[in-house]
């Protein structure tokens, strides 16, 4: 495995570990939706990248169930309170990113 595909896999993974463990702090108004497709429209980049754009439906699938993970763990927390609307962005950001990566063709 070349060097940078291992990095792009250890970004995303660093990525999506950092949203897990640290969280996310809220933004105001439109700007967290943003901020929320931004981010897992990079972690799905970095992942297709790092797989060669080999495992697109594992990459995609994957990013999506790190969010399912991440509204289950807001869920879990004693004053959090899991957003659909967060789940929704963030499985659209996956699912725009890697269909733009899959009609391309090409990995990035």
């Amino acid at each position: 495995m070349p060097t940078e595909r291992f990095a792009c896999l250890a970004s995303g993974a660093g990525l999506v570990l950092a949203l897990i463990i640290v969280g996310a702090h809220r933004l105001p108004g439109p700007w967290e939706k943003v901020a929320h497709f931004v981010c897992f429209a990079l972690v799905t980049a970095l992942l297709w990248r790092g797989t060669a754009g080999q495992a697109r439906c594992a990459v995609v699938g994957s990013v999506i169930a790190c969010a399912a993970l991440i509204g289950l763990l807001q869920a879990l927390q004693p004053a959090g309170r899991p957003a659909l609307g967060d789940f929704v962005t963030d499985a659209a950001a996956a699912l725009a990113v890697g269909l733009v990566l899959f009609i391309r063709g090409k990995t990035l």
